[in-house]
């Protein structure tokens, strides 16, 4: 399956920030909710903090369809992808559905961003024998 360096670029900013996004999601629950109690001591309300709610449910949303845009591209990338090892592309396929943020940076790298997988990565030859 070849693919353009630009939409490859497009592909890994999608899979960093798939990948980014949830650390970047709790860290800011996580300081928000540690906020709140020098807003209580000031006597300050804190509604500014929970403005941010605002920001950060339409950020989410766009995040979750860049996750269902993923997993189809990776899902049909798998299917079609003839360089790659059996059983590497099967670990991979099912780590992109059940571990999306470890197994599509790996996929990305080795099979969407290099043009040529790694020796070890890459399809074996099938040897024929001849009768």
């Amino acid at each position: 399956m070849n693919i353009s360096k630009p939409i490859k670029i497009l592909i890994g900013i999608g899979t960093l920030w798939f990948t980014v996004y949830p650390f970047l999601f709790i860290g800011a629950m996580v300081l928000s909710m540690g906020v709140l109690p020098l807003f209580a001591r000031n006597g300050n309300s804190p509604e500014p903090f929970f403005s941010l709610f605002g920001l950060i449910f339409p950020l989410h949303f766009c995040t979750i369809f860049i996750a269902f845009g993923l997993m189809i591209f990776y899902l049909i990338h798998v299917i079609k992808n003839t360089r790659a090892d059996e059983t590497i592309r099967i670990v991979l396929g099912v780590g992109n559905y059940f571990m999306p943020f470890i197994a599509m940076p790996i996929y990305y790298y080795l099979y969407v961003w290099l043009d040529n997988p790694p020796a070890w990565a890459a399809a074996k030859e099938k040897k024929v024998v001849a009768e």
